[in-house]
């Protein structure tokens, strides 16, 4: 189409010509369909997009501008659609990861029992040598930091260090392996992990 042709199409779409439509969809379909099959890599969702990019002219025909390139105009409406599409894709992509991580959790969390693990945490604490345990229960229950357990201990700061590295290493060592993940998780991140 040239731009005369173009221009008259277009005034032809702006009045409802249904002629002018059917020249339009029959010049310009086969393009535009080759065109997002090759964007989606899936004909009949590219059949979609097609068929509803030439269904929004037609609904949209009183907003044209005759002044302004049909093809373009399609061009920027296959965009769109594309554009939607694929967000639309990745929401629901995103929106299932989410609740294959919530069913996971809820699972997981069903699958132990954070008071046994608590109270199993607690007999490992309670057979630490007294200094040890003074200082992982300031660390961890009244979450001091290591330089105000070193000053209420009157200890140096490295001593309180070690203390929790080994206090978190006897956890570790006795703690049964699927109480251990749980408890990494509320602890956070632990020395020498």
């Amino acid at each position: 189409m040239n731009d005369l042709c173009d221009r008259d199409l277009v005034e032809g779409l702006i009045k409802g010509d249904m002629n002018s439509f059917r020249i339009l969809f029959d010049e310009k379909y086969t393009l535009f369909h080759s065109f997002i099959k090759g964007m989606v890599k899936n004909a009949w969702l590219a059949e979609d997009i097609t068929q509803n990019i030439f269904m929004k002219v037609w609904v949209n025909r009183s907003k044209l501008n005759p002044d302004q390139s049909i093809h373009n105009y399609l061009y920027v409406l296959a965009k769109n659609e594309i554009r939607d599409h694929f967000r639309l894709k990745c929401n629901e992509h995103h929106q299932e990861v989410q609740e294959n991580h919530r069913v996971f959790v809820e699972d997981f969390e069903e699958s132990l029992d954070v008071q046994a693990m608590t109270e199993c945490v607690a007999r490992i604490v309670a057979k630490m040598p007294e200094q040890r345990r003074k200082v992982y229960q300031m660390s961890r229950d009244r979450m001091l930091s290591n330089k105000e357990i070193a000053e209420q201990l009157q200890l140096s700061v490295r001593t309180v260090e070690r203390h929790v590295f080994l206090a978190l290493q006897d956890i570790r060592k006795h703690l049964p392996i699927y109480y251990l993940f749980l408890f990494l998780s509320f602890d956070g991140i632990l020395l020498g992990m």
